[in-house]
């Protein structure tokens, strides 16, 4: 069993709040963890590896919240009803998913980055733009013009479409 102390912290995403990356993958992917505070413990799904969420993760994804219009919600009619002796965690289980990143508009200096190149026979990973065709990027799960660091210059590119 491994402790607190010896665990890893996700690495925060300033773009994307509520989203931090997985320190086992590389490149890191992200991982939803909005509504979670900081300091838990979070199960990697890409690696099945536990990791901590680093401060300040959470507190930008409130401030987004904060600065919505308050709309009320709808009422939806409650389908089971709940009894006091039933047991929560059993109605609580979620089947795991894959995080889903919501793209944002391109900022007017991304407009001039190039993209990578596909690979074919080789779903979700391309060439980068800067490094050697044999140095491949995993960018399985990211939406089509988000922008990409090459693992292996540094430099920035933006996803192709597959």
């Amino acid at each position: 069993m491994l402790n607190a102390a010896s665990m890893p912290v996700a690495q925060a995403v300033p773009d994307l709040p509520g989203y931090v990356r997985t320190p086992f993958t590389n490149p890191p992917r992200l991982v939803d963890v909005r509504g979670m505070s900081a300091g838990s413990k979070v199960v990697c799904p890409y690696t099945q590896r536990p990791f901590l969420v680093p401060g300040g993760v959470t507190a930008a994804s409130s401030n987004i919240a904060a600065n919505r219009p308050k709309t009320p919600a709808p009422e939806r009619p409650r389908t089971t009803p709940i009894d006091a002796n039933s047991n929560v965690a059993a109605m609580t289980k979620t089947a795991p998913s894959t995080p889903s990143v919501a793209p944002t508009p391109p900022a007017p200096a991304t407009a001039d980055l190039p993209y990578g190149t596909p690979i074919s026979g080789r779903p979700g990973f391309v060439n980068s733009p800067f490094a050697a065709k044999h140095q491949l990027v995993d960018v399985t799960g990211l939406p089509v013009g988000m922008e990409v660091k090459c693992p292996y210059t540094g430099k920035l590119f933006r996803v192709p479409p597959q």
